[in-house]
């Protein structure tokens, strides 16, 4: 070694875990660094071929009188701790004097842990005090419920990492580099490795990628084989896609869900274990997953389902297994997003409830657990979503209360943890949404204030943060949407320009994403309304134009999401018609420009007949029909234009917008008062004077009929 370090790693370990030791010190020195990685230099210095030597013999120099002065220098002479934990190193001296000398002499960041029986702090819990495995000196300082703070630990109790994943581990922490990195690269060679004695044998081996694994005659080797892949399985499904999943990588999830697929395929001819059922069930849930975000909802669907029979299953056989209620309730939830995007809210309803039943047996369960209460506030945050969308506003806002004061009391206990804080900036969210169906918008306004204070610290903290970064797109445009309602245009345009950059930027980042393309189409189609608020008909021209081309092909892609072919397919062609309007210089004109929305209005009646309670659906099935009955008007038929306007007003009263407040509001129900036979049961809500006393006429003048 080049800077006076005689050792790779030193392994601290109780008299009674020797055996540990010793497998664990033949893993190391006998680990083949793969090539790309030889030479590279990181804080652990330049990365050798093999990790040689790592000190273990401890008992070895028992017959040397200065025994403990070689175990000093040996720990001085070490560049990195690995301390085998388990109740008996707990208790022994020998391995607390060993990491406390080793932190004074390298520091806390060079201590790796390797975890073999017992239970990382369960010294915290009275009457758990012997089955703590992390002696004292791991634990001195560390704030977090396991009591290991940023320690690296690989878990080798069954049912944990696995051997290789284990091993993966401390060897990178060891060389001081990321999981990931190693993982990929050793699964690289593996895979090679495996696929030249496949090709050499045919009858020998069998290739699976990256996640490869050979049939040995042994029948304890194939084990070990498989133990290693299941390994691997799980460090795909939690630290890689921890890693990947904010910033957005849907190739690299996609393919780790389709390996993992095949190996499972081919395992399935041996049976699979309840365990292993466990893995494949999340991993048709990451499939799912990101088949929805590339816009393959009937592809996501299908994984969700399948995902379900396989946690049912796992369930009946245990059923008050915290872990398999837990896994059961995820995929009852996928079932139900699933069917919500598409428009069945029968179907969305009956698993939400379900996912609340389960997340309430979670927490009768194990009353103690946080967990299981931030699952209960997001089962009422799902069931506010489906109160929001049929209109009761009053009901979702109590749920969605509920799961706020849930996720605060979360995200308090762990300052900076990223998956609490977006939890409560969605809460804080949908708040707002159900402030506006109230009619509270002041309300609304300071929901929103703290659900986007909340991604800002997010993405100052990791630019890299696409999750936040969508979210936040969100944000600006319900932001937006707001100002528009209170009559500040201006600075509703530059929220929603901002939105409109931010969301462009997103898509250039992942072109196959489906939800960025679709928090694009809602900020263009907000701009555009908020250009024709100002008069400004070139700005918004060319907001429409973006949001058509990206309504269209997101409706092209996948005409079961009902949020597209319905809410943005629709808002987009109403947008088109509305600017065609307000181009007519002639009565002849505008009704020319009207006649599209006579098709366009019966196209999204009966897609509203086939989701009655979506009342983001009925609400632009109702600007189609107010639309109808003004061409109706202009050609003359007053019996149909009543009849298309009545049908208007019974959509927008529909999607909650007949409160008090709505009706006095100009961002949506203006669009109504410009209909003197319709105005008068609305005039007392109004007195702005902007309701018109001229028969069936539509306000063109300033295109306030047309505009927000």
């Amino acid at each position: 070694m080049d800077d006076g370090q005689r050792y790779w790693a030193f392994v601290s370990y109780s008299h009674k875990d020797r055996a540990w030791a010793r497998g664990l010190h033949r893993v190391l020195e006998a680990y083949a660094v793969p090539p790309r990685l030889v030479g590279l230099r990181t804080a652990a210095g330049a990365i050798p071929r093999r990790l040689r030597p790592v000190f273990k013999d401890r008992e070895d120099l028992a017959a040397n009188a200065n025994l403990r002065a070689r175990v000093h220098e040996a720990l001085a002479s070490s560049r990195a701790l690995i301390v085998i934990c388990s109740p008996s190193a707990a208790d022994s001296a020998w391995v607390e004097d060993e990491i406390v000398r080793f932190k004074a002499i390298h520091g806390p960041g060079r201590v790796f842990a390797a975890i073999v029986a017992g239970t990382p702090g369960a010294s915290r819990e009275p009457g758990r005090e012997a089955e703590e495995c992390f002696p004292t000196a791991l634990r001195e300082g560390e704030a977090d419920p396991d009591g290991a703070g940023d320690l690296i630990a690989a878990d080798l109790r069954p049912g944990g990492d696995g051997r290789r994943l284990a091993a993966l581990k401390l060897i990178a922490g060891v060389l001081a580099i990321d999981l990931d990195e190693l993982a990929r690269r050793d699964a690289h060679r593996r895979g090679r490795r495996l696929g030249m004695l496949a090709a050499a044998s045919a009858a020998g081996a069998v290739a699976m990628g990256g996640l490869a694994v050979l049939a040995f005659a042994s029948r304890n080797e194939a084990r070990a084989q498989r133990a290693q892949a299941e390994g691997l399985v799980e460090f795909m499904l939690v630290d890689l896609r921890k890693k990947l999943e904010p910033t957005g990588r849907l190739d690299v999830l996609d393919a780790v869900g389709a390996r993992a697929m095949r190996y499972y395929a081919a395992e399935a001819r041996h049976g699979l274990d309840d365990d292993a059922l466990g893995r494949r069930a999340r991993v048709l849930h990451l499939l799912g997953e990101v088949r929805d975000e590339r816009g393959d909802l009937a592809g996501a669907s299908r994984n969700f389902n399948q995902a379900s029979l396989i946690t049912a299953q796992l369930l009946e056989r245990k059923p008050r297994d915290t872990a398999r209620i837990f896994n059961h309730a995820q995929s009852v939830y996928y079932v139900g997003y699933a069917a919500d995007r598409a428009g069945r809210d029968d179907i969305a309803e009956r698993e939400f409830v379900q996912y609340k039943r389960l997340a309430d047996r979670l927490v009768a369960l194990e009353p103690g657990r946080e967990d299981w209460r931030t699952e209960v506030g997001s089962a009422n945050t799902d069931l506010g979503v489906l109160l929001l969308r049929e209109g009761k506003a009053d009901a979702a806002a109590a749920d969605f209360t509920q799961s706020l004061a849930v996720a605060a009391a979360s995200a308090a206990k762990a300052p900076g943890d990223r998956d609490r804080e977006m939890a409560l900036a969605q809460c804080h969210g949908w708040l707002a949404d159900a402030e506006v169906g109230r009619g509270r918008l002041d309300a609304a306004m300071t929901s929103r204030q703290a659900e986007r204070a909340i991604y800002l610290r997010m993405i100052e903290r990791a630019r890299d943060d696409h999750e936040a970064e969508e979210a936040l797109v969100v944000n600006s445009v319900a932001v937006g949407k707001l100002l528009a309602m209170e009559g500040r245009s201006a600075d509703a345009v530059a929220q929603l320009k901002t939105a409109t950059e931010r969301s462009e930027a997103l898509i250039a980042l992942e072109p196959d994403d489906a939800r960025y393309r679709e928090q694009a189409a809602h900020a263009y189609v907000g701009l555009a309304r908020a250009y024709l608020a100002r008069n400004d008909l070139a700005g918004a021209t060319a907001a429409a134009a973006r949001d058509k081309v990206l309504a269209e092909g997101l409706a092209n892609k996948d005409p079961s999401v009902i949020a597209w072919r319905g809410v943005l397919l629709g808002s987009a062609r109403l947008l088109q018609i509305r600017l065609e309007a307000c181009r007519a210089v002639s009565a002849d004109a505008r009704r020319v420009a009207l006649a599209p929305a006579v098709a366009e209005a019966d196209r999204l009646d009966r897609l509203d007949r086939a989701a009655p309670t979506n009342v983001n659906l009925a609400r632009v099935a109702g600007e189609a029909a107010l639309l109808a009955g003004d061409y109706e008007d202009l050609a003359g038929d007053r019996d149909k234009a009543r009849a298309a306007w009545e049908r208007a007003v019974s959509e927008v009263e529909r999607a909650g917008f007949s409160q008090p407040a709505w009706r006095g509001d100009r961002g949506q129900i203006v669009l109504i008062k410009g209909h003197s036979r319709l105005a008068d049961s609305y005039a007392s809500a109004n007195r702005s004077g902007r309701a018109r006393s001229r028969p069936g006429a539509v306000v063109y003048a300033n295109n306030e009929s047309y505009g927000w």
